[in-house]
């Protein structure tokens, strides 16, 4: 069985490359928040592992990520867009697993602004991630 790897531990990747957000959340966001991200674990159904054939031996991890990033629209959507440039297809470490990400989607997710005029955009993604490969 294959050890899972922990939610938090992908959060704190992503401290580490993605620099200028200062407010990150696990399962739940307070709201008001501007230039913020949190990430659930996705309960989505997962695509059956022949479509990562190579990849058996990886546990897959659902991941939503979601950006609460200012009330203007065109600063959100650059950034939405600059983060999931940088995490799709992208291959990394974190400890010693090794990690693959596959985004579900052409980009970004647009859900509109909230009550607050806070744009938010969501990124759909499978986290794949197999221990000791380092």
């Amino acid at each position: 069985m294959i050890e899972r790897l922990k939610t938090v531990k992908f959060k704190d990747y992503l401290k580490t490359i993605i620099k200028d957000c200062d407010k990150w959340y696990i399962g739940k966001m307070h709201e008001n928040q501007e230039k913020a991200i949190a990430i659930y674990a996705n309960r989505r159904q997962l695509d059956t592992l022949t479509k990562y054939k190579r990849l058996q031996s990886y546990g897959i991890l659902p991941i939503t990520l979601l950006l609460r990033w200012t009330k203007n629209y065109n600063t959100a959507e650059t950034k939405a867009d600059n983060i999931y440039e940088l995490l799709d297809c992208s291959s990394f470490f974190i400890d010693d697993y090794k990690c693959n990400i596959n985004c579900l989607y052409d980009g970004p997710i647009d859900l509109g602004s909230d009550d607050n005029g806070v744009y938010k955009f969501s990124i759909e993604l499978n986290l794949l991630y197999r221990k000791g490969e380092k």
